[in-house]
């Protein structure tokens, strides 16, 4: 019987073995080529709001420059606007942002 036969059962160990190593690079190939498709859809889909959101401010800046009779007055309404919106953004994130060492330090504290 050749399936009893000890160097048929090693070739077919050998060949099994190679064969799940093949189908995990496979496996591997395929995360990674999912995950550079996800991540350069959401790079395209971040480029393409940050220009809708330049253009809105654009459009609105002008708006307030008409409104306003102005030349820079709607451009430093828009800037001090955003200047805010960027200062409260941070004190909402500030804590998020130390977050992760306060999990680091308890992690150290337990060893």
């Amino acid at each position: 019987m050749k399936i009893l036969d000890p160097n048929g059962l090693v070739d077919n160990l050998y060949k099994y073995v190679q064969t799940n190593i093949e189908i995990a690079k496979v496996e591997v190939q395929e995360k990674i080529e999912d995950t550079v498709k996800k991540v350069v859809l959401m790079g395209i889909l971040a480029i393409s709001g940050l220009l809708f959101l330049i253009f809105l401010l654009l459009t609105l800046s002008l708006f307030l420059n008409k409104i306003l009779e102005s030349q820079y007055l709607g451009f430093l309404i828009v800037t001090v606007l955003l200047g805010i919106i960027c200062g409260v953004v941070y004190v909402k994130i500030k804590p998020l942002l130390e977050q992760p060492k306060l999990v680091e330090n308890l992690r150290q504290d337990e060893q």
